[in-house]
């Protein structure tokens, strides 16, 4: 598998794509035979310290963007405000019934993992290798939409087809923001945070389909001008340099 970083980076992505998708599947499967809901969360846990192993021992953490956001590069991305800012949206729609404490602190490991495994896969693994094989824009737009499209595994779990269908559309738009955020900066790093906090979001609040379009419609309304503003910033500035790999997060 290391050796794919270099010889076929893409293919590299792909399947480590594949293998958080097939833990999620084992994750979901486990934890509804054992009547634990919270399996998922252990096994995306354990997935994430893999990874962060891997990538250690590969001295690849700062390549991927497992490092600090580079000096100055914040104001390029508006300090991540309007992405953050989007992240209590979704409170509009009121908590769900029945939360209790362990819910609660499953949902928060769920949402930490997802976010990391995702933008290190995303944002990491699939945007580094896209931008070996052709032009930074084109990167970021074909992360962005893979990152929507590969929302779809959802319907496997319950989701309906309208559901999903705003769904992607809205992961495209974040996914090719947090892809010029992460060019610009450097890091994956506020991604995750945005990513965590976006994800607990809609799991603590009650669902509503009304609810999930406007939230769209906001993300819509917000993440357009972002998007033509950021691309604005890189191609002024241009990319973020990788950070020396002994600056990397340990």
């Amino acid at each position: 598998m290391r050796k794919l970083q270099d010889t076929r980076p893409l293919l590299h992505a792909l399947l480590w794509i594949a293998i958080y998708i097939v833990a999620v599947s084992v994750g979901d499967a486990a934890g509804e035979s054992l009547g634990f809901p919270g399996m998922t969360s252990i096994v995306l846990v354990a997935l994430s310290v893999v990874l962060l192993v891997y990538l250690r021992a590969g001295r690849r953490l700062a390549f991927y963007g497992v490092c600090r956001v580079q000096p100055g590069t914040l104001r390029l991305t508006l300090f991540y405000v309007p992405l953050f800012a989007i992240t209590f949206v979704q409170y509009g729609n009121g908590f769900a019934s029945g939360l209790t404490v362990q819910t609660v602190m499953f949902a928060i490991l769920l949402v930490v993992a997802v976010g990391f495994v995702e933008e290190l896969l995303f944002r990491g693994f699939l945007l580094q290798a896209l931008r070996a094989e052709g032009g930074v824009t084109k990167a970021i737009i074909i992360s962005g939409v893979t990152f929507g499209l590969g929302h779809v595994v959802n319907l496997l779990r319950g989701s309906s087809l309208p559901e999903q269908a705003l769904q992607v559309v809205g992961a495209v738009l974040i996914g090719i923001a947090l892809a010029y955020c992460v060019v610009l900066t450097g890091s994956i790093l506020p991604g995750v945070a945005f990513h965590a906090l976006f994800n607990l979001s809609g799991t603590l609040t009650a669902e509503s389909a009304l609810g999930d379009a406007i939230t769209v419609g906001v993300v819509a309304v917000v993440m357009i001008p972002y998007i033509l503003f950021l691309r604005s910033r890189l191609a002024e500035v241009g990319p973020a340099v990788v950070v020396p790999v002994v600056n990397a997060v340990r």
